[in-house]
């Protein structure tokens, strides 16, 4: 269980809905709000005395919210002076010790392309600690039923996408461990293959995989649902000198048709959070497991789980 998190705040209305949510996590008991002061880089003289203060008090009526739901609460505010704020969080969450680091992701509406904060993107990349980042529309009335509905049952649906590599299982293996969820979608995208053929082989062995994941995941008292994909598609090739022969081929897939494919699957089956590993070479050569957490992460439109895999 996540006992023991780190929320990353700027005291925005991203942030104050992040506060609102903390406790659909599962397991939490002790909570460490920082927020990371940094230097505009136009100003010539900075004395960050009175900004600490003034965020030392915003967080002060923060923490009072999450003592009213019973939660242990620690508030830092610290400056990150000449280095990237994301590595004063990787800082604090080791000295804190904590299991999980939440963020907002702050980008443009949902369906005008999404773009993941450099904070939480450097946290992502660089980051130690398994990591929450909460995604909501752009704020407004008319997105305040989107942004409460991810909240009220965030762990309620996961889906978990995996290549079956030991990083790419990781997430698997954290929600059986600490059951952080009822029901999980399994799903596996088929990225290789050298035809047709190939790829229906392909299809049936992730199936196969998936089918034993979920029965294991069952006798933890976890339901679960399968589903197997391609993201390949076919297309023609030509050989030869003279007569040209057109040969149709089933070329690897691209990292972003095994994203869009995840992402797909996710709005389709109306999940309430995507569960990703974050490390290792899996899908494809050059497609690792973290280069597919990342595009997620980025692009899709509900919270996303990284879970840190030790391999």
């Amino acid at each position: 269980m996540y006992e023991k998190i780190l929320v990353a705040t700027d005291f925005s209305k991203y942030a104050e809905k992040i506060i609102d949510c903390i406790g659909e996590i599962p397991g939490v008991k002790e909570v460490v709000l920082l927020h990371v002061l940094s230097k505009d880089p136009l100003a010539r003289v900075w004395s960050p005395g009175d900004e600490i203060k003034d965020a030392e008090e915003k967080m002060k009526i923060q923490k009072k919210a999450l003592q009213d739901a019973n939660l242990s609460v620690r508030i830092r505010a610290e400056i990150a002076e000449g280095i990237p704020e994301y590595q004063v969080i990787k800082r604090v969450a080791g000295e804190e010790n904590v299991s999980l680091v939440v963020m907002g992701a702050r980008g443009r509406s949902i369906w005008q392309g999404l773009l993941l904060g450099s904070v939480s993107s450097g946290y992502l990349n660089h980051g130690d600690r398994d990591l929450l980042i909460m995604r909501y529309k752009t704020l407004g009335s008319a997105d305040k039923e989107w942004m409460e509905k991810f909240c009220s049952h965030m762990f309620k649906k996961v889906l978990a996408p995996t290549d079956f590599s030991d990083a790419g299982n990781a997430a698997i293996s954290r929600i059986k461990m600490d059951k952080l969820t009822d029901e999980v979608l399994l799903l596996n995208v088929v990225a290789k293959g050298e035809n047709r053929a190939h790829v229906e082989l392909a299809m049936n062995s992730a199936r196969e995989k998936l089918e034993a994941m979920k029965a294991d995941l069952q006798k933890s008292g976890i339901a679960a649902k399968t589903i197997a994909v391609s993201a390949m598609k076919e297309e023609a090739r030509t050989y030869g000198t003279g007569g040209m022969v057109k040969v149709n081929t089933a070329p690897l897939a691209s990292i972003g048709g095994i994203v869009n494919d995840i992402l797909d699957v996710a709005e389709n089956e109306d999940v309430s959070l995507i569960a990703l590993g974050s490390r290792g070479k899996g899908w494809l050569d050059e497609a690792t497991i973290g280069s597919v957490a990342s595009d997620v992460a980025r692009m899709g439109p509900r919270p996303v789980l990284i879970v840190r895999s030790k391999k």
